[in-house]
């Protein structure tokens, strides 16, 4: 098996999830990195035992390297675009950090690079690489719940804003010129992303939605200067060409212990998701708490529905049954796992054909999520068409480091 060299751009917290997971996967080695800090690009380097010859403050000087087989974009939000589209232009494979992009124009810039390009691409999107997405797909598929007609995403947090009240995240989670958007961009899309899959990525018809940052904000939790700049809150409703409904509603901070949990609801029968996959499954465990018998997150499914003409209902751990079926088939192990899927793409282990097209699917999401933006700034209700037409990009064109500035060419 040919080892994959793999470069890292961004060195922040993502990074180090990313890193674990590489190091559960044989044959993928990370032997480059780039931060534009170059203290913490030192000290990333330091821990995970990277030369200091390969690393870097510009990600454009790891881009000149003939040694190299993909490139993983660990940058925030309004830098995914930018900088994916340079790594697929310079002739890398990429695989980029969710969310795709903070606005649906954006995420089709680096969805068409990918084709113009004809380089590899594939977005972080955890939340469908697991049993709980490919039984309530396939249940859907078969028929089990009949005709969809109503679903609900949902993501919620009694109080948790990154960068603010989980001081260990960048600040760049709540500036509007960086991070663009708050929970819906966050966490959301891993909701958004699974309940378009699992429904068969129906074609977006309406969207209305509106955000607000009303949750209390203790000025103490901000040096002077800087302000939250963000939504806490988004809701909306969507109806998509297919007749189904999706109620929307992601925050990150509300005075409220439960506000209930994503759903799929047919006239034969629903699918409660519970604690959808937003951190990378079994493998984005360091391997201490591995051996410690650590867990990760546990999705599980509950269907309710009738059988033999007596109203039933049935809980479905996933994640236990999941590991159960990868020792049944060791293949479904690619399916497990973005990065696992992400390097047997790159090995031609997968093809167009077999692969989950995770580029597609984010871009979709983007789709939904920028219509709940666009929604509340029309003060209206919008069609999809309008929002692939009124989307517009927002990614960085120009950022200024501690070392100069860099021009994006997209």
């Amino acid at each position: 098996m040919k080892e994959l060299r793999i470069g890292i751009i961004g060195t922040g917290m993502i990074s180090n999830r990313h890193m674990t997971i590489w190091s559960h996967i044989p044959g993928t080695k990370v032997v480059a990195g780039c931060d534009i800090d170059q203290a913490k690009v030192r000290a990333w380097g330091e821990r995970y035992g990277i030369p200091q010859e390969d690393l870097y403050v510009d990600f454009r000087e790891m881009l000149k390297r003939d040694d190299l087989d993909a490139i993983d974009v660990c940058v925030h939000n309004n830098l995914h675009t930018p900088v994916s589209v340079a790594v697929m232009k310079a002739g890398f494979p990429c695989y980029c950090e969710k969310p795709m992009a903070a606005s649906y124009a954006d995420a089709k810039i680096i969805y068409d690079a990918a084709k113009a390009t004809g380089q590899k691409l594939a977005v972080q999107l955890s939340s469908i690489y697991n049993l709980q997405t490919r039984l309530a797909k396939k249940m859907i598929e078969e028929g089990k719940l009949g005709k969809l007609y109503h679903a609900r995403s949902v993501g919620h947090r009694r109080e948790g804003r990154p960068g603010f009240d989980m001081p260990s995240f960048s600040r760049d989670f709540i500036s509007k010129e960086v991070g663009v958007h708050g929970p819906l961009c966050d966490l959301g899309i891993y909701h958004l992303s699974q309940m378009l899959y699992v429904m068969g990525m129906p074609q977006l018809d309406t969207v209305f939605g509106v955000s607000s940052a009303d949750y209390y904000q203790d000025p103490r939790l901000l040096p002077p200067g800087l302000a939250y700049e963000v939504e806490d809150l988004s809701v909306g409703i969507a109806t998509f060409q297919n007749g189904v409904s999706l109620d929307i509603y992601e925050d990150w901070a509300m005075h409220m212990d439960e506000v209930g949990t994503s759903f799929i609801a047919g006239s034969l029968g629903g699918l409660k998701l519970i604690d959808v996959d937003t951190t990378g499954g079994d493998l984005a465990l360091s391997e201490a708490r591995r051996l410690a018998g650590g867990s990760a997150q546990q999705p599980t499914l509950e269907f309710f529905g009738y059988e033999d003409g007596l109203k039933t209902s049935k809980i479905i751990n996933c994640q236990e049954n999941g590991r159960k079926e990868a020792q049944v088939d060791p293949r479904i192990a690619l399916y497990n796992d973005n990065q696992v899927h992400w390097a047997a793409y790159l090995r031609g282990e997968l093809d167009d054909s077999t692969r989950i097209d995770s580029p597609y699917i984010a871009m979709e999401t983007a789709l939904l999520s920028d219509a709940i933006f666009i929604s509340q700034a029309q003060h209206r209700s919008v069609t999809g068409e309008e929002v692939r037409a009124m989307s517009q990009s927002v990614a960085l064109h120009r950022q200024e480091t501690p070392w100069g500035v860099i021009e994006y060419d997209f």
